[in-house]
């Protein structure tokens, strides 16, 4: 038995991150059953998911911390329900748990439990976590939580951590070196859209779609700014640019009133409107600021492979990454003035042939990035996860 834990996230919060994980392992062992551990909410949405996958797994609902909570408050809670995971696993037999996510409080008490428990051997997924390596916190109280410290200290050869792609466990390692020791990298699960056979067309208006929740991290301001500079170009008539997505700052209130079409502003579209959306649009444009995604992987990414929407991006190494593996996808821009001119010309030319070949390069990822291609690599990587008990 495996058990797979969720020790924070509610709803639809790394709903689909996590049916994908999910799926991968279950694939990649298909004589072991697994256990899922998730609030009952989020339990839902990701049964929900599999089912619709053909995926079958055991479900448990738990209790977990409030995400609100400050880290001297979490750590009980969180402490307890590492207690309560290592205990389930001691009384069903089962000695490999997977954390689908972590906080710092949790690191703290897998670190203190895990030497109580010998035969357990733990893989976590740290997220967004990582960017904390780079930046000490700024509230005095949350000073002994810093993530990078309990990270990188006090470590065990059976807790390791996965992160979601190769360039975030390059940068890694070239921060913390002897974390290699530690880490292991898989392409971020993801369950793709069915490929249709229907050919590309330009109308008469090239459509441009931003994926994911916007905020000023993530270009917001960029976003405003390129539809602006666009229309001022005499292009505003051939162009559309849709947030398929949400904002989560106040403070963007101004793109409400601006060209960008934004058809939920400060909640997530449903499955299907964002469907609907997503297959509208003829490329996907990631304005990140570059080292938004230093340590990260971005969702929004394969939501555009997903889609088969070529990208037009500022530069950063997540981005140069797949673009180097996989070759033509898109446009990688180095600066602002170079994602303005790409759009510009692709309103004007249209270029249908380029188009068609960068929708094949991108399908040829998809495949190579495919649940069945990850299960294979996650059983690999796992059996120096778990030394090779798998």
């Amino acid at each position: 038995m495996i058990i797979l834990c969720e020790p924070q996230c509610v709803g639809f919060e790394h709903r689909e991150v996590n049916s994908a994980l999910i799926a991968v392992i279950s694939e990649a062992f298909p004589g072991e059953e697994l256990l899922f551990l998730a609030e009952e909410s989020h339990l839902e949405q990701v049964r929900d998911q599999l089912e619709r996958h053909g995926v079958a797994i055991t479900c448990r609902a738990i209790t977990v911390p409030e995400r609100s909570l400050s880290s001297v408050r979490r750590y009980s809670g969180d402490s307890a329900l590492v207690g309560n995971v290592f205990e389930t696993c001691e009384e069903l037999g089962a000695d490999k748990i997977v954390f689908c996510s972590i906080t710092s409080p949790l690191v703290i008490a897998i670190k203190r439990l895990l030497p109580g428990y010998p035969q357990i051997r733990c893989l976590a997924v740290p997220h967004g976590l990582l960017r904390d390596i780079s930046r000490p916190p700024v509230r005095p109280a949350e000073i002994p939580f810093w993530f990078r410290f309990w990270f990188s200290h006090f470590n065990n050869d059976r807790l390791q951590f996965l992160v979601y792609g190769q360039p975030i466990l390059d940068d890694l390692v070239s921060v913390l070196p002897h974390m290699s020791r530690y880490a292991s990298a898989l392409d971020h699960p993801y369950f793709y859209q069915p490929a249709g056979d229907e050919m590309h067309a330009f109308g008469d208006v090239v459509k441009f779609g931003f994926f994911g929740v916007v905020h000023r991290g993530k270009g917001a301001d960029a976003m405003y700014r390129l539809a602006e500079d666009i229309a001022r170009a005499g292009l505003g008539d051939r162009s559309l640019f849709t947030l398929i997505g949400y904002l989560n700052d106040k403070r963007l209130d101004h793109l409400l009133n601006s060209r960008l079409n934004i058809p939920s502003a400060y909640k997530p579209l449903d499955r299907e409107a964002f469907s609907a959306y997503a297959k509208e649009i003829d490329y996907s444009i990631f304005l990140y600021r570059p080292s938004s995604y230093r340590l990260t992987a971005s969702g929004a990414f394969f939501d555009a492979l997903s889609y088969v929407k070529p990208v037009i991006t500022l530069k950063n190494p997540f981005f140069e990454h797949y673009f180097n593996r996989f070759g033509d996808i898109g446009y990688l821009c180095s600066t602002y003035a170079e994602v303005r001119d790409c759009v510009t010309e692709v309103i004007r030319s249209k270029p249908e042939d380029r188009y068609t070949e960068q929708c094949r390069n991108i399908l040829a990822a998809r495949e190579e990035m495919g649940i069945p291609q990850l299960a294979g690599r996650f059983r690999t990587l796992a059996a120096t996860a778990f030394q090779n008990e798998l």
